[in-house]
């Protein structure tokens, strides 16, 4: 196995593990917490679900020969969802600087 191949292995199984451990975490959340009634809540999946989507469209590219044939197609996916992480974080920014301003958050860094 040259290293080139060890590397593709690497980033395949990484992309797959982060996808479904992602996906994962997002169920896990909603059956253990009602996410969807708090800002901070939907902060959270929504930043998760743009990382699962991230290595859904990468893994995507690597496995199935359609992906890797239009790389305009999936590079158009990666860029969206790449632009779209910077106003969902400034999002959660402004939901926790709110938060925090009302009093709603724990000053002493607990939680």
């Amino acid at each position: 196995m040259t290293q080139l191949h060890l590397v593709t292995l690497l980033f395949k199984i990484g992309l797959i593990s982060g996808f479904f451990s992602v996906l994962t975490w997002v169920v896990l959340y909603t059956c253990l917490a009602r996410w969807w009634v708090t800002s901070i809540g939907w902060t959270l999946v929504v930043m998760k679900l743009l990382v699962a989507a991230l290595f859904l469209v990468a893994g995507l590219g690597m496995i199935f020969p359609w992906f890797r044939n239009h790389p305009l197609a999936t590079g158009w996916l990666d860029a969206v969802l790449v632009g779209l992480t910077t106003p969902a974080m400034l999002w959660r920014c402004a939901v926790w600087w709110r938060l925090h301003r009302a009093g709603k958050l724990p000053r002493d860094g607990s939680g």
